[in-house]
């Protein structure tokens, strides 16, 4: 498995997981079955973009491309947020 892959697939769980949401949860509220969500978030199914952009979604995270350039500081960006606590969804950020 490519490690970007599971890159995206270990942060979709722990996103999951964050929001307090059981794999059936999650599951169940994108019309898809406890095993798909396993699949994915252990790297051994293949993800349409259509896919993966809802599972984003569902774990409150939103699938972004950015400039090679940028990702040191979105990697920064991710770490500040990561250490006062994840963004709530009532704020602009989150």
């Amino acid at each position: 498995m490519h490690p970007t892959v599971l890159d995206i697939a270990l942060t979709l769980r722990a996103a999951r997981r964050a929001r307090g949401l059981s794999q059936r949860q999650l599951a169940e509220r994108l019309g898809l079955t406890q095993a798909q969500i396993s699949r994915f978030e252990h790297g051994r199914a293949e993800l349409r973009l259509s896919s993966l952009v809802e599972l984003a979604r569902g774990t409150g995270l939103e699938l972004m491309l950015v400039s090679r350039r940028s990702v040191p500081a979105v990697q920064a960006l991710r770490l500040a947020v990561t250490d006062t606590g994840p963004a709530s969804e009532d704020s602009p950020d989150g």
